[in-house]
């Protein structure tokens, strides 16, 4: 069992870790006025019961438990032994932007489509966080990482309804992910699963907490932060367009006002945090 909390203070960054612990033997957790920045809770062994405003849920062996910041909450071992995680702590100006674009909108347990990714990604995290070198950018990066593979890998146990709802969604939701650049309007979307606009909207709200155009907006403003990052060839106004944003001052002004920096200060940011 060990963990860390990383101290940079002073250091303006979209994603900071603030504590990591891998191989926890979790003790009973009761926390009435909720934990200060946002958690995701890794279940290695064992199984947690969570409990939370709208109820309880149990998270098994390979489940992730995702929780808000100042939400309260409660979890304990269930079954036969105590249940042994790794937990990351993370908080910064990019980090509710930036989930709100996936599936995780609210605090409870959530199942992986493959949980080999988030192991990567601790074991990623840890190694950086246990350097004496290490950098707030590169710890950034680590954050940042996780919550894509998130966005990727999570999916809501709890919700039924909610559930229902990404399904009548799907052919939606492919169509913005495969053709991000693509100028959709409400009406466009609407008629891809046959309904109005008016209940488009009702079941993205209902089942991400956003209305259509503002997921999109969401999506081409990560799909950026990653061609950024992985795309060093590519001219900031390049991926402005491959996103869907030709105009490359207004990339630039919408990319400031929900990141905090420009696109080329983002990129010169996390180009120092996957630098060896």
């Amino acid at each position: 069992m060990a963990m860390l909390f990383p101290d940079l203070p002073g250091i303006p960054l979209s994603f900071r870790l603030r504590g990591i612990g891998v191989g926890h033997i979790q003790e009973p957790i009761r926390r009435p006025h909720g934990y200060p920045q946002h958690q995701w809770i890794q279940v290695r062994v064992g199984r947690l019961r969570l409990t939370v405003a709208e109820g309880e849920e149990v998270a098994r062996e390979g489940d992730g438990l995702y929780l808000r910041p100042q939400e309260p909450h409660a979890y304990r071992s269930e079954g036969e032994g105590d249940a042994v995680v790794d937990w990351m702590g993370f908080d910064g100006p990019g980090v509710s932007e930036s989930l709100a674009a996936g599936p995780l909108t609210r605090s409870g347990v959530y199942r992986l489509t493959g949980a080999a990714s988030v192991d990567r990604v601790f074991a990623r995290t840890w190694a950086t966080a246990s350097d004496p070198g290490a950098t707030g950018p590169r710890l950034s990066a680590c954050v940042y990482d996780l919550i894509m593979v998130l966005t990727d890998e999570a999916a809501g146990v709890g919700r039924i309804s909610a559930a229902a709802g990404l399904g009548r969604l799907q052919p939606v939701l492919a169509a913005l992910t495969h053709r991000p650049a693509h100028p959709w309007d409400a009406d466009t979307l609407a008629a891809l699963i046959g309904v109005t606009p008016q209940h488009l909207g009702r079941l993205f709200r209902r089942s991400l907490g956003q209305s259509p155009l503002e997921y999109l907006g969401r999506m081409r403003l990560n799909r950026a932060l990653q061609l950024l990052v992985e795309r060093p060839d590519l001219r900031v106004h390049e991926v402005g367009a491959a996103v869907g944003y030709p105009d490359a001052n207004y990339f630039i002004r919408l990319f400031r006002r929900h990141e905090g920096r420009t696109p080329g200060e983002f990129r010169d940011l996390h180009r120092q945090g996957v630098t060896p």
